[in-house]
């Protein structure tokens, strides 16, 4: 049963901020390409999905929660290392309240950020987002997952914990759990979207935040498209060779769907070339097609390939070793080496491009 609220072209101008009147709100259906569509047409005119129109308007006034997802469905591209450096340097160069989601059943991220031991105490007493999605699989059980005792402040070994950095940790669990995830429908939660589970449970909190920052798992199977039915842009890491960047026109083909399904625009921001060997010949040509938008080349297809991050992360092997927690390190410098800088540069155009994209 569908128990969404419906609003027409009165109400959204009420919801507006300030109000407007009925006709604007109908400009900005001519105007405005990124409009929701509305779910249907009644006798009495067109109607939306409340929520979906909200978060337009709030994107709108610029005061939204960018929620960027961080795909590739290829492992061992640094999609991890790129993604905690993401969420620190907004934290802390940028001073942005972020919430680091990690929705990839390695778990890397959760142990990158708060160590072996700490996610092994939170797994044991529920406190991870297997959990949540378990609860979902045994609705006949009270719920053990709590929003609120699950979220982890000041997360990073930078400064021994950055202020303004959360994290919601990953588990090992999710891997026999992804897989039943499909079923959560037929555990008498009929009205319920197995896609919709995160986003549910973020809803109290996620206004907290400027950025959320979600680590994917390497598929956009139903775990990802939790992530991504809430997510306002997507970013895919790559290392510039064949087998890494084969898999990225799916990626965009996919999400390009999903949000067409979801009624609402999912902006890629881009491409971020990783592990790049400066001696590689191949990497080279790859760098110098990704940087011309050439990767789609010989694909019939109206999708555009989304434009490499003007900076590159190289090879290395200090940032490789800086993903250990148990490296000793405290400094944003001594945990990625050389590439800190680049972080920097990715993280600032990032938020550039974020600011564009929903201009």
């Amino acid at each position: 049963m569908d128990t969404k609220k419906r609003v027409g072209l009165s109400e959204i101008a009420e919801m507006a901020n300030p109000p407007v009147t009925r006709q604007a709100v109908a400009n900005w259906r001519v105007r405005y390409d990124d409009f929701p569509r509305p779910v249907e047409t009644l006798q009495h005119g067109p109607v939306w999905d409340a929520e979906v129109v909200k978060a337009w308007l709030d994107a709108r006034s610029g005061r939204a929660t960018i929620v960027v997802s961080v795909i590739n469905l290829k492992g061992g591209v640094a999609k991890t290392t790129t993604s905690v450096a993401l969420a620190e340097v907004l934290a802390k160069d940028l001073r942005k309240h972020v919430l680091f989601i990690d929705l990839d059943p390695q778990t890397n991220a959760t142990i990158n950020l708060i160590g072996e031991d700490e996610w092994k105490r939170r797994n044991e007493e529920g406190r991870t987002l297997a959990q949540l999605f378990k609860d979902k699989l045994e609705p006949h059980r009270p719920p053990v997952f709590d929003i609120e005792q699950s979220i982890i402040h000041g997360a990073s070994r930078v400064d021994s914990g950055i202020p303004r950095l959360d994290l919601l940790p990953s588990s090992i669990d999710f891997i026999d759990i992804q897989e039943k995830l499909p079923f959560v429908a037929m555990q008498g939660n009929y009205d319920r979207n197995p896609q919709e589970i995160l986003r549910l449970a973020l809803l109290p909190v996620i206004d907290r935040y400027d950025f959320v920052i979600i680590d994917c798992p390497p598929s956009l199977g139903i775990v990802t498209k939790n992530g991504l039915r809430f997510s306002t842009h997507y970013l895919i890491p790559t290392i510039p060779d064949i087998v890494s960047t084969w898999g990225i026109y799916q990626i965009v083909s996919k999400v390009a769907t999903f949000a067409e399904e979801l009624g609402r625009p999912i902006k890629p921001l881009g491409i971020v070339a990783t592990k790049v060997n400066g001696i590689n010949t191949l990497h080279d040509q790859v760098t110098r097609a990704l940087r011309e938008g050439r990767l789609f080349d010989g694909k019939e297809t109206d999708l555009k390939q989304p434009p490499l991050f003007q900076v590159i992360i190289k090879e290395a092997t200090v940032t490789a070793r800086g993903a250990e927690f148990t490296t000793n390190v405290s400094t944003f410098k001594q945990k990625y080496g050389p590439n800190a800088d680049a972080f920097v540069a990715i993280t600032k155009e990032m938020v550039q491009r974020c600011t564009l994209a929903r201009a």
